[in-house]
């Protein structure tokens, strides 16, 4: 057991007890076997036993490490693309609120293992982002919704059916009268159809759609100054001059991939005489975005509007006329006049190479008056184009506290949940596990059996995106596909499937309804060898958005902005302004079960698997705090 080294006549010693020679210590040398092992009964030979105890292992293993039940087909002559360890490569679309990430998904014998952009899709263009990589460990996160529940006792989707025959007779009787669907905002071809024949079918239902996080007030601010809801699309390669009003455009507002390829495309130079863009950034909190500024203004978010009143007036002194009335009533003097004098000044050089753009945060008004910026710059169709929304159901809050108005006075008898968790996201000051309970039948269509699924009668599992088929359109309209790389682990379905039970009665599967929806669109002559051609590229060429000339409506910009005026209060240490914006991690909180985005720190405060207050050093110090002192808000009455 001691070792010496001939060479240093040095010991070595396996343990302390060994170097202390303890009595315990030679007893344990001298049995070699474990203690009364000379009193077993040794009458079995050696080879019978390893026989016994190997049929014994390996019946366990076929018990405990089973996969899940699947039957399948051996090859009996293998295809000639698949060789079991060369992956193949797939193109889906992944969708994404209103917007629509074209992806390209490495599998392996048949597993989704790798999420990559697809170079071909507008809003990708071959990058991705952290959500997108992050899908693969949402897809087989073993705390998916497994079981299909009424009123938390097992069913199957077959009773499910039988349930909506019954009550869709009901309601097809009276018209739909107290059916309402409540889902996320979408850009989908099959979705919208179905939405359009869900009306069609119910005239008097009600639908609802709603995010926490979305781009209402851009498309309602566009709405404002041009008389209608048009889709921005912005081409950051093509701009020169950049004003981002806090807008963290490179992380976490919509079309962060795409915008990041174009920024850093003009930032790129490959010869002495390359120009690289120059990014100005006015934000409350420091971003990705704000950490790549050439120039950044620290300001209050509620302060953003008053900037770009007091730029609106720069701009006019410096000869482009923006016709807004009011704006110099908005202007407190706290703006430092050099920093909006630079910035007009080379806003005014760029012309139709300047680009403005504004946060998702902030209000109808600061868009509106972006959109007259950007159009008085001549932006318009140079860094900016806008498209019209073909196929987009957008969040709407109003209407979203129309459903909880309507459900508290008892007028939704069913309503049906589509991948929303309002539970979860609804607004504080609802009550909304009493509002909701008020609903006597509510069907919850989900990935996890999450706080709303707690409060429904009826809960039917989610397919993945990677598990179901449908479509989306991408930011400039261009349609794709969405196709699975494998089965439905859990017998999921999708939001299409069970919309077209709830308008049609028929349990048809998703491949038909995308199918035959395609086949309208694309025409028949032809379609088998397009529809295959779309499934392999991953987009439907040529299938854009048409493009439109806005006509800015100054007197409609000037009347929301003098009915809805800009705070003029500036927040201190005593009046605290507090901003909640999307986490790059985790988003509005949906990817909260997901370890690979809790594990990924912050871009800038490299915090990981925390939810933090963040302030500034000057406020910390004026409120006598310390980094991770424990903080309590107490926002107005509550």
């Amino acid at each position: 057991m001691m070792k010496r080294d001939k060479s240093n006549n040095k010991e070595y010693w396996r343990s302390l007890n060994q170097l202390a020679d303890t009595p315990e210590f030679r007893e344990l040398i001298k049995r070699e076997f474990p203690e009364r092992a000379s009193e077993i009964d040794n009458s079995w030979s050696r080879r019978k036993f390893i026989s016994l105890m190997g049929a014994s292992i390996a019946l366990a293993g076929m018990v405990s490490c089973r996969r899940p039940e699947e039957k399948i087909v051996p090859y009996v002559n293998a295809p000639e693309d698949v060789v079991p360890g060369i992956p193949q490569k797939y193109a889906t679309t992944m969708p994404f609120l209103n917007s629509a990430y074209g992806i390209v998904v490495e599998s392996h014998e048949g597993r989704p293992t790798k999420i990559e952009g697809n170079e071909l899709h507008p809003s990708t263009r071959g990058a991705s982002n952290s959500y997108a990589q992050a899908e693969i460990l949402r897809l087989y996160d073993p705390d998916r919704s497994k079981i299909l529940l009424e009123s938390e006792v097992r069913k199957s989707w077959y009773d499910f059916v039988t349930y909506w025959r019954s009550a869709r007779e009901r309601y097809r009787a009276n018209g739909g009268r107290g059916l309402a669907v409540l889902t996320e905002p979408f850009s989908s071809y099959s979705l919208s159809k179905q939405k359009g024949n869900f009306h069609q079918t119910y005239p008097q239902a009600q639908w609802f759609t709603y995010a926490p996080i979305s781009d209402e007030n851009i498309y309602k601010g566009i709405e404002i100054a041009a008389g209608e809801m048009y889709q921005p699309v912005y081409h950051f390669e093509k701009a020169r001059v950049i004003l981002s009003l806090d807008s963290d455009f490179l992380a976490t507002e919509s079309e962060s991939i795409s915008a990041a390829k174009g920024f850093a495309a003009g930032r790129h130079i490959g010869s002495e005489n390359d120009k690289m863009n120059r990014l100005y950034v006015v934000e409350s909190r420091l971003s990705l975005t704000g950490g790549m500024a050439d120039h950044r203004l620290r300001l209050p978010s509620s302060q953003i509007g008053i900037f770009l009143a007091a730029l609106i007036m720069e701009l006019n002194a410096q000869g482009i006329k923006i016709p807004i009335d009011g704006v110099d009533g908005h202007f407190n003097g706290r703006i430092p006049t050099p920093w909006i004098s630079a910035v007009a000044n080379d806003l005014i050089k760029a012309g139709e190479e300047a680009l403005v753009v504004a946060g998702r945060n902030q209000p109808p008004e600061v868009h509106a008056l972006v959109l007259a910026v950007n159009d008085a710059l001549g932006s318009i169709g140079g860094a900016i184009s806008y498209r019209e929304t073909t196929n987009s159901v957008v969040s709407n809050s109003q209407d979203y506290r129309r459903l909880m108005d309507s459900a508290e006075r008892g007028d939704i008898s069913t309503l049906i949940v589509l991948g929303s968790n309002p539970a979860y996201h609804t607004p504080a000051g609802m009550d909304v596990e009493r509002i909701l309970g008020n609903i006597p039948q509510t069907v919850h269509l989900g990935l996890y059996y999450d706080e709303t699924a707690k409060l429904s009668q009826w809960h039917i599992p989610e397919a993945h995106f990677l598990e179901s088929w449908g479509d989306a359109r991408s930011v400039d309209g261009t349609l794709s596909v969405v196709q699975p790389l494998i089965e439905p682990l859990y017998q999921g379905k999708s939001s299409l499937e069970l919309l077209n039970l709830i308008v049609t009665g028929r349990d048809d599967k998703g491949y038909d309804i995308v199918r035959a929806n395609w086949n309208n669109r694309l025409g028949s002559g032809d379609f088998e060898r397009r529809w295959q051609q779309i499934l392999h590229d991953g987009i439907f060429e040529d299938s854009r958005s048409k493009k439109v000339s806005l006509r800015i409506d100054h007197r409609r910009v000037s009347d929301a902005v003098g009915e809805n005026p800009f705070p003029t209060k500036a927040a201190d240490a005593k009046n605290l302004e507090i901003t909640f914006c999307p986490s790059s991690n985790i988003f509005d909180g949906r990817y909260a079960n997901n370890g690979w985005l809790q594990e990924l720190p912050d871009p800038v405060t490299k915090i990981s698997w925390d939810n933090v207050a963040v302030i500034s050093p000057k406020t910390a110090s004026e409120l006598d705090l310390e980094n991770e002192d424990l903080v309590w808000l107490n926002y107005g009455n509550h």
